[in-house]
């Protein structure tokens, strides 16, 4: 009778413990599946809100440039600078590097402005493919708290929220980082030129030159 008794209590000790090992793995995994959920959304978030400021679409800003080009270039220097991760970068490194050869030839002017242009439209890219990175990064992690979710049965749903989130974000930032390139591409031909004419026409009054 005591071997019965004794026999069944190691048994009763052996599904508690299963039981309460079975209980502190889904805990564990419920906080991974909500602690990776929030690393992706956080790391999108701090992306994406990086595009809230350039709003201004490129039909609206480009005759704004153009005319600044044709009134007062240098002034159009200056607004360029309101925008360092837009096409806005390229175009005041173009007229920042022809103020620099000081010649009203505009074939000289050239050969400075669109090296210059392409630079900065180079950099103004990468800067937005690096975020795109980011994001997919935070898609990775959003993407390994849906698993990890999964392994208890069904993903809580703040961690289906938050991964929903992560990606669209990502196919926002995608689409932003498409169009900022776009907007590179259409300055190129449309813009440039008037800053190459602008100088030619006198229109940018350079600095005087420093003392010796």
């Amino acid at each position: 009778m005591l071997l019965l008794v004794t026999a069944a209590h190691d048994s009763g000790a052996r599904l508690w413990r299963t039981a309460s090992g079975t209980r502190k793995l889904v805990f564990v995994s419920t906080v991974a599946s909500y602690g990776l959920a929030v690393v992706g959304f956080v790391m999108m978030l701090t992306a994406v809100a990086r595009t809230l400021g350039a709003t201004l679409k490129y039909i609206y800003t480009r005759p704004l440039v153009i005319n600044a080009l044709r009134t007062n270039a240098n002034h159009a220097e200056q607004l360029c600078s309101s925008g360092p991760h837009s096409y806005f970068a390229a175009i005041g490194a173009a007229l920042k590097t022809g103020a620099m050869v000081r010649s009203r030839d505009v074939q000289i002017v050239v050969k400075a402005t669109v090296p210059a242009y392409d630079a900065a439209g180079m950099q103004v890219s990468m800067y937005w493919k690096q975020l795109l990175g980011r994001v997919k990064l935070a898609g990775m992690a959003a993407g390994g708290a849906m698993i990890v979710g999964l392994s208890n049965g069904a993903p809580p749903i703040l961690v289906i929220v938050l991964a929903a989130a992560v990606g669209i974000g990502y196919v926002w930032l995608y689409f932003y980082a498409a169009e900022i390139d776009r907007c590179i591409l259409r300055a190129r031909a449309e813009i440039l030129p008037e800053v190459d004419r602008a100088f030619a026409d006198g229109r940018y009054v350079f600095p005087p030159m420093p003392q010796s």
